[in-house]
């Protein structure tokens, strides 16, 4: 499969990283050492990681965000999301471009663009047919077609590489995990022979009075294979004549049992991808799901998400709109699976006026209120505008003020008349 092919190069310039243009199409190694990227699919938590990352990257809507709010019927984000190409949907072109950036390390999206040089469809292209390069001006993606080369504008590809040192040339899990692959391998080998060989270990068959040639040696041991082993020839009855003796050769079943319950491989390869142990089968106590999921979709695919996102933002984004739109991921799915706490959550941002009628409608599921009148936020009268809130404290404390300088001149008044009185009282 050409789209995990590993090779790609800056320039001339710099060092040619391409050390694995000698091996041919379809059995490219990651590394010099026996085994590829398709082989370490056949390791199932391999596989687990890799395609949990890349079906749980695919079904999420890539949305445009534009001062803070989600654009409504963006070209760009139907073609992420619904059709980007006439072959595949939305949904396939993540989860490939994905796979291939967590086994080889990028994943490549092309952009086509209509006459106007508006993009009007996205294809991934495979990793061995792109190289990157750079002239005197700039750099450029040199697209290589049936012997052809291509030249395509560097803004005209979406590289989506989420491990990288330079920013060039992209780094792998799977570089990290060859030891705990081939473990993995050595015990599965293991326990299938072991079981092939009618749960026998290993044994000794010895042939009396006689000495054979190694043709003869290996011809009777092929035959003795096939009579005895297999899954249906466990505990199944040997018969021997004068001339065979047969030892069984056996194993401490400690030594089975410490095979089938060893987990660091697992562990080492969960770490690599950072997903969490539930993801690879091993149970978490003391976590709830959601917390689980929480947990998974910050540290994990927020990760993923960025480097999506950060890719989009860079070769998508025109300069005009900078610092006023962006590209996020809509994770609403992994927010809602306590339905409970969702419902919760919905009607305390209701009640204090984060979301409109619509906005919480639809995040129960259902259609927005008739004739618009659900678009408008809403609040108690407890709460009101900063501005007003401040007019209001300025009035308050000023209509005080005269208040209480009016009683004050009241009082004194009031002293003055009682003062007279008791002037005039005295004069009588």
């Amino acid at each position: 499969m050409g789209i995990f092919y590993k090779s790609e190069t800056r320039s001339t310039n710099y060092v040619d990283s391409n050390a694995f243009d000698a091996f041919p199409v379809g059995s490219i190694p990651i590394s010099a050492l026996n085994w590829d990227e398709q082989q370490a699919l056949m390791s199932s938590d391999i596989f687990t990681a890799v395609t949990t990352l890349a079906k749980d990257i695919s079904k999420l809507d890539i949305r445009v965000q534009e001062n803070g709010v989600y654009r409504e019927r963006d070209s760009i984000e139907y073609l992420l999301n619904k059709r980007p190409n006439k072959i595949y949907n939305g949904t396939q072109l993540k989860f490939i471009v994905m796979m291939s950036a967590l086994l080889n390390g990028k994943g490549y999206i092309l952009i086509e663009r209509n006459p106007l040089n508006q993009i009007q469809s996205l294809h991934h292209i495979q990793t061995s047919r792109v190289r990157l390069k750079e002239d005197e001006n700039n750099f450029y993606y040199e697209l290589s077609n049936d012997g052809k080369n291509k030249r395509v504008p560097f803004e005209d590809m979406l590289v989506i590489m989420p491990y990288s040192t330079d920013g060039i040339n992209a780094i792998t899990a799977l570089a990290s995990l060859q030891d705990d692959i081939n473990n993995q391998q050595f015990g599965k080998k293991f326990f299938t022979n072991f079981f092939a060989n009618g749960s026998n270990a290993g044994s000794v068959l010895k042939m009396k009075d006689g000495k054979l040639s190694q043709e003869a040696r290996d011809k009777i041991k092929r035959k003795w294979i096939e009579a005895n082993s297999g899954s249906d020839k466990v505990n199944s009855v040997i018969v021997l004549d004068e001339t065979m003796e047969f030892d069984k050769l056996e194993i401490k079943t400690e030594i089975l049992d410490i095979i089938n319950k060893n987990t660091a491989s697992t562990r080492a390869i969960a770490k690599a991808f950072g997903l969490p142990l539930s993801k690879l089968g091993i149970e978490q106590t003391n976590t709830s799901l959601q917390d689980a999921l929480n947990d998974y979709l910050m540290n994990t695919l927020g990760s993923y998400m960025k480097v999506w996102t950060s890719e989009l933002d860079f070769k998508l984004i025109q300069d005009k709109d900078k610092y006023t739109r962006q590209f996020v991921f809509d994770t609403t799915a992994f927010r809602t699976v306590d339905w409970q706490k969702h419902v919760e959550t919905l009607n305390t941002q209701l009640d204090k006026g984060g979301i409109t009628l619509d906005e919480y409608r639809k995040g129960l599921g259902l259609p927005p209120v008739p004739s618009g009148l659900g678009a408008n936020h809403r609040v108690d009268l407890n709460h009101i505008d900063l501005d007003l809130a401040d007019d209001f404290q300025l009035r308050e404390v000023t209509t005080n003020n005269q208040a209480t300088k009016a009683v004050s001149e009241d009082a004194d008044s009031s002293a003055t008349l009682k003062g007279g009185e008791n002037d005039e009282q005295e004069g009588i």
